[in-house]
């Protein structure tokens, strides 16, 4: 490579990184007027002529250029009718993901999965509880589940019960259990819980059950074995296909 092209390569990086430094610093300037505690997670060029589309806390939010303007929400391209920031969104989400260990989750999964899903799970709610007595079923399709455990305030004592799943011998046992609603003697040790339930708040993931992809694509709430395998297979197909 020669020493100009060198040189012209390391410039446009550095205006580019600039660039993305300064938007940074405007729609976090915008947002820090409205919203001084919110954590921005993503800024980038939204599609829209002179707006930044920013993810804050798991929150859309677009600020125009200048800072003077926000608009928080979904805004929908309608020629290829989906949400712009789902993209920005799903790599949110991907990074949380990430940070939760194996050894904080609990797995119901076949031998050689197809697919592996993370679901925010609340063992008080009953679409959970539907989404679970279907467990067989989704590991069959080759989907393997990766349970995380996410008490919703709403359930009075569900955290209890979540804990009580954490600190039994047998997780997975005590966790379809206490999906069937068998009263369990409460149990307590060290948990993973309100690290959890922090994860789903900054992500803005308010409701169980959540299914999301490895990619971080929110697949929705409660979906059928046949509709989840099926989506699945769609989502990987392009990637297949490339390969």
């Amino acid at each position: 490579m020669s020493r100009f092209l060198l040189f012209t390569l390391l410039a446009a990086f550095a205006v580019a990184a600039s660039a993305q430094d300064d938007a940074s610093q405007v729609a976090t300037a915008a947002l820090r007027k409205i919203a001084p505690n919110a954590k921005v997670q993503s800024v980038t060029q939204a599609p829209m002529a002179g707006f930044y589309a920013v993810i804050a806390d798991g929150h859309p939010i677009f600020v125009s250029a200048d800072g003077k303007y926000l608009i928080e929400g979904h805004v929908i391209d309608i020629a290829a009718k989906r949400d712009i920031m789902e993209d920005g969104l799903a790599g949110v989400r991907k990074a949380a993901l990430a940070s939760i260990a194996a050894d904080k989750k609990v797995t119901f999964a076949p031998a050689h999965p197809k697919h592996r899903v993370t679901v925010f799970t609340d063992v008080d709610c009953p679409y959970c509880r539907q989404f679970h007595k279907q467990i067989a079923e989704y590991n069959k399709l080759g989907i393997a589940v990766d349970y995380v455990l996410y008490p919703l305030p709403i359930h009075k004592g569900a955290d209890v019960k979540a804990v009580t799943v954490w600190c039994s011998k047998n997780r997975n046992d005590t966790f379809t259990a206490a999906m069937n609603g068998e009263a369990l003697p409460a149990k307590t040790c060290a948990n993973p819980i309100s690290e959890i339930v922090s994860i789903a708040e900054a992500n803005n993931i308010t409701g169980t059950p959540a299914v999301l992809a490895e990619d971080g694509t929110m697949l929705g709430g409660y979906v059928a074995p046949d509709q989840l395998a099926k989506r699945l297979d769609e989502m990987s197909a392009p990637k297949s296909a490339a390969q």
